[in-house]
């Protein structure tokens, strides 16, 4: 009967520790399961912040891109506009000799930013006046659109 009851305690014991196992398993199996979908989460949070972060960035710009519009006079128009370390870089063109110079006065009103040097002034096979022109941004911090 000893030995009967020894063989029952060991299955038992054996089960047991098959269960558990079974069990670690299954933990483990579900706790990977749920770091990954954590690391996701978490990853399409960050991208979430970044694509806040940069949308506020391009709204910030809106304002100013808006006084540019208005301040270009009517037959000039931009091709190119390029912000880098403080300085918009402005390309574009004039259909008459008035509107490009109309272009200095105009740049020099417009607001958060100091006028630069004229670049680049030529008049292309169509008649038309190719500019370039850099604005360098004021250092006041209510005048940095980004």
């Amino acid at each position: 009967m000893l030995c009967a009851t020894s063989r029952v305690s060991d299955a038992l014991v054996t089960r047991a520790s098959v269960l558990r196992h079974a069990s670690d398993v299954a933990l483990r199996q579900g706790l990977e399961q749920r770091q990954k979908q954590w690391t996701a989460l978490q990853a399409k949070h960050q991208q979430q912040q970044r694509w806040m972060r940069d949308k506020a960035r391009t709204e910030a710009w809106q304002p100013a891109l808006i006084a540019l519009s208005h301040l270009l006079p009517e037959q000039a128009w931009l091709a190119q506009l390029r912000f880098q370390q403080s300085t918009l870089s402005l390309t574009g063109y004039a259909a008459t000799l008035p509107a490009l110079a109309a272009l200095d006065p105009a740049l020099r009103q417009m607001p958060g930013f100091t006028p630069g040097a004229p670049g680049e002034m030529r008049q292309d096979a169509q008649g038309r006046w190719l500019f370039s022109w850099t604005l360098n941004r004021k250092e006041s911090a209510d005048a940095d659109p980004s």
